[in-house]
């Protein structure tokens, strides 16, 4: 009976699934035919999506021009703010309080787990990046930085060798810095931010001692993001400060700032992307039950690790939001947000160079539709919370219990042809899943080559079924699974790590952060394209069918369209109209059907409503140059000041280190928009459509049929094989050994720039000794 029901239970679930992965889409089908049939056969239904589509539009932008002006007041207060004199103060108060202070760290001894996931990413642009971090007071006591590099990425252990051994053997510019590579083939995964995020998380989470591991935060950057370092400092003040239940549960959420090459990308980008920084910021503002983040973020390893590390299959793709998401069901709504007014500056989408000015901008414009693309299939986080919510999966979710990666060719069209080599000619490799007991030693990923299989000498067989049969029909071999070796130590395994402070019994379900994601997820995946359809449909919409067969597209007659009016359509004659129909009209003149008065009132209070909106647009578009300006110009001037005023002696420090207002390294690149000519860019309004609702049409199209989006990656296939779903297995895959060493000796190929990057590196060290001598 158990068996029977919980079967049920699964095919329901799926079924919901599958619905709820396509409900985008079909709602927007919906407001079509509704738009179309409404207004002749349910004007009520019609009337009030119409009304309740605005009043979410006219709250939306409200809020968020209120999060531009939140903004703009925090850069300031936060830049000026000094934190080390912020904690005391909150320490001696919290003393005087409780009369201990027993839950207070101290906050030099919190812990940044810096990831900076990158792939195919310039070397100049990491550089400048890792330059920008080793410049903060905190980095060489505080920062542990791990480079998310891409198995598949050609040359990427050779950078990152490059990049450590400047930064770390070199400068000692950090407390510890490493590197990940992300195998491309794990089974489930979808190419992207968030299972490289995932992989070095787990990585570094074994990396780092456990004793750390309640304060530490993992701060999750793309490869061109730059934080000040008040970014950090602040952090791990409120960290510290923070009682040990909340500090489990806490994430730092910053304001984004496109603030670098602005002048380089197109108009309609600039405009796209304020509109989106202002979206993000919107809902951020101190108040706020729900404050999502955008591109980057930090969150304590105790939440990582009680989460189950991130999510990788294609539902995660927009993996900030996810993971947020994520985390709020999985602690019932109980994650801490911080918001922490230091801006993540970040730089515009841009395409590759052209044969003229014309190309190379419309190959910008390129650019920033597949980025839209890739942020609106995001949208299948709607599914996936609305799944959760009605299945009522509230709490820790059930851990799974196995994760492989899988063998990867050189060439995709010889995979298709024989997608295994003789097993009796190849060495066997063993490779990490996931395992629950914690005695099972297993390869995890290290900080050079450790995503590469490790050698087995004797297994045990077992046969399985091969995966994805439409691609190879004709092949039914079984694989080889090796017993796993049993080891005294190595027992914090990085994928099984268990937070050991939350757990969810102590968790209460909170209805209005829960309430408040659903509604900002309608608001991101949803709300502006139901406004442009249900809106445009109404208003090309006829208002009169004469019986002559013509049509009138606007009132013909007067029509008392007041309160009286509206509130008698809606309560008693949803279906009336009552507009002055002259009694000596020609019969082929006369309405045969007219546009009801409760549409008539909709459409008027709807159209109000955009007037209250767009005002609010004006307003935030406003407010976000000020806030631009702080956060571009004003903090860094201020604090370069300080630092000047520190190197000339007129300010003094106990430890003889820079200031804690010094926000460390600006930015090389760094763009200022200037009134009023800045303005100008607002008129390309038209990017909403372009770079906003286009793309939400687009993507929940393709959700209809896949979840999978595609991205351009070097030619790299890989080898099927479905791995037993058990807790004590490790999977041993017959690898092509010639194809493995190839990969190897591509992998760790330096590039040019890396050359000379390490010859440059050379020469400074060998001028450093003959300078000593």
């Amino acid at each position: 009976m158990g068996a029977t029901f919980q079967r049920v239970a699964s095919g329901v679930s799926i079924s919901l699934a599958f619905l709820l992965q396509r409900t985008p889409i079909l709602s927007h089908l919906f407001l079509v035919l509704l738009g179309i049939f409404g207004p002749v056969y349910c004007p009520m239904i019609t009337s009030v999506s119409l009304v309740l589509i605005h009043v979410v539009f006219i709250a939306c932008q409200t809020r968020s021009f209120w999060g531009m002006i939140a903004a703009y007041r925090g850069v300031l207060r936060h830049s000026r703010t000094d934190w080390p004199d912020h904690y005391q103060r909150e320490r001696n108060r919290i003393f005087q309080r409780d009369g201990e202070c027993m839950d207070v760290l101290d906050y030099r001894h919190v812990q940044h787990c810096i990831i900076l996931p990158a792939y195919k990413e310039d070397l100049s642009t990491l550089r400048e990046t890792l330059d920008v971090l080793a410049s903060h007071p905190l980095a060489q006591t505080s920062y542990r930085v791990c480079l998310g590099f891409e198995e598949r990425e050609v040359g990427a252990v050779a950078k990152a060798e490059a990049l450590i051994e400047h930064y770390q053997t070199t400068r000692r510019a950090f407390v510890d810095m490493a590197f990940s590579l992300h195998p491309a083939n794990i089974v489930g995964e979808s190419a992207g931010k968030a299972s490289n995020v995932n992989w070095a998380a787990r990585f570094m989470a074994t990396r780092i001692p456990e004793s750390e591991h309640a304060y530490t935060i993992i701060d999750v950057l793309d490869a061109d993001t730059l934080f000040a370092a008040d970014f950090f400092l602040s952090s791990a003040v409120k960290f510290a400060l923070a009682p040990a239940s909340r500090r489990a549960v806490m994430m730092f959420v910053p304001p984004t700032i496109f603030d670098r090459n602005c002048a380089e990308a197109p108009v309609f980008t600039r405009a796209a992307d304020i509109f989106w920084c202002c979206a993000g910021l919107g809902g951020i503002y101190p108040s706020s039950w729900v404050k999502i983040p955008t591109s980057a973020y930090g969150v304590s390893l105790d939440l990582v690790k009680y989460c189950n590390f991130w999510d990788c299959g294609p539902e995660a793709i927009g993996e900030d939001m996810h993971f947020y998401v994520k985390a709020m069901f999985e602690t019932k709504g109980n994650v801490y947000a911080e918001t922490i007014y230091s801006p993540a500056s970040q730089c515009n989408v841009v395409g590759g160079e052209g044969n003229g000015p014309v190309s190379s901008y419309l190959n910008d414009m390129r650019a920033r539709w597949s980025q839209a693309c890739r942020h609106l299939w995001g949208s299948l986080d709607f599914g996936y919370c609305w799944h959760r919510l009605l299945t009522g999966s509230f709490g820790q979710s059930v851990k799974q219990t196995s994760y492989m990666a899988l063998t990867t060719t050189e060439d995709e069209d010889e995979l298709d042809d024989t997608p295994f080599c003789d097993k009796a000619a190849l060495p066997m490799k063993q490779i990490s899943i996931f395992a629950e007991d914690a005695h099972v030693q297993l390869a995890s990923p290290t900080s050079s080559i450790g995503t590469d299989a490790t050698a087995v000498d004797e297994v045990s067989v077992l046969n399985l079924q091969s995966g994805k049969a439409k691609e190879y029909e004709e092949y039914h071999d079984g694989i080889v699974v090796p017993t796993p070796r049993r080891a005294e130590e190595d027992e914090a395994l990085m994928l099984t790590a268990q937070s050991e402070i939350v757990s969810d019994e102590s968790f209460r379900i909170r209805v209005m952060p829960i309430a408040s994601v659903m509604a900002r997820l309608y608001e991101a995946h949803c709300m502006l394209a139901h406004v442009t359809i249900l809106m445009t449909i109404l208003r090309v919409y006829p208002h009169v069918v004469h019986r002559n067969g013509k049509m009138s597209f606007t009132d013909p007659w007067v029509r008392h369209c007041n309160l009286s009016t509206c509130a008698t359509a809606f309560f008693s004659t949803p279906f009336a109209s009552s507009a002055d129909v002259p009694s000596d009209l020609a019969p082929g003149l006369q309405p045969a059907w007219m546009m009801p008065d409760i549409i008539i009132c909709a459409m008027r209070l709807a159209q109000v409503l955009s007037i209250g909106g767009i005002a609010a647009t004006v307003g935030m578009c406003a407010a976000h140059d000020f806030y631009h300006r702080a956060g571009a110009y004003t903090r860094w001037q201020e604090s370069n000041t300080i630092f000047s005023r520190w190197q000339q002696g007129s300010i003094r420090t106990p430890d003889g280190k820079p200031p804690a207002r010094y926000l460390g390294m600006e930015p090389l690149q760094r763009f200022q928009r200037k009134w009023p000519r800045a303005l100008l860019d607002f008129v390309a309004v038209p990017s909403a459509l372009l770079y906003g609702v286009f793309p939400m049409i687009y993507a929940q199209t393709r959700h209809l049929w896949t979840v999978k989006l595609t991205y351009v990656v070097s030619a790299k296939g890989k080898g099927v094989i479905v791995a037993p779903q058990t807790a004590d297995a490790v999977a041993a895959v017959n690898a092509d050994a010639c194809v493995r060493q190839s990969m190897d000796a591509t992998r760790s190929r330096p590039s040019e720039d890396v050359v000379a990057f390490r010859h440059a590196g050379a020469r400074q060290r060998t001028s450093g000794i003959d300078m000593e001598m």
